[in-house]
């Protein structure tokens, strides 16, 4: 058989292959709720990695009992990052998710994962199960890889965040 024929069969193949892959990881872009419900995370893609986003807080704003974290009736802020510099950006929007590759069979591995409530950065993965309808996301110690926290996340279906309650990026201020 004629050598280049035979180059360009596997090229086609490798190509074909490529792009399977990359509509199979793919496959997690999208919003989730998380366990709380408090909020709604997207997942997107960066670059050639996949990274996750809050776009929606519900009742984003401190309450008068919590004088001592941010002013009563303002958004939610960073307060507890560990850079001073960083404790006055707001939680809504926030990009806390980032750098994960897709490695195949759902699993999306190497990322960090930032917790504003904690003000730590996770060493994480989350695998994409039920055809990307459900996220489950475990963040470590980056030390200590073998224990950590599970949590399910649901994809966003027919949730109405019409409600005031509900803060989010896409929707228009009043």
């Amino acid at each position: 058989m004629n050598q280049k024929l035979v180059l360009s069969v596997w090229t086609a193949i490798l190509f074909a292959g490529s792009s399977l892959l990359a509509q199979e990881a793919d496959v997690a872009i999208g919003r989730y709720l998380p366990p709380e419900k408090d909020s709604v995370i997207e997942i997107f893609k960066c670059g050639d990695k996949y990274c996750g986003k809050t776009v929606c807080i519900k009742d984003n704003a401190y309450p008068e009992k919590e004088k001592d974290k941010g002013v009563p009736g303002t958004p939610y802020l960073d307060h507890n990052n560990e850079d001073p510099k960083l404790r006055n950006r707001p939680n809504l929007g926030m990009v806390f998710i980032t750098g994960f590759d897709y490695v195949g069979e759902g699993v999306y591995k190497n990322g960090k994962i930032y917790n504003p409530r904690d003000g730590k950065t996770y060493c994480g993965k989350f695998t994409s199960l039920e055809g990307g309808n459900r996220l489950d996301l475990k963040g470590t110690l980056c030390s200590i890889t073998f224990t950590g926290k599970t949590n399910n996340w649901v994809k966003l279906g027919a949730m109405n965040l019409d409600d005031p309650r509900w803060d989010c990026t896409f929707k228009a201020k009043k």
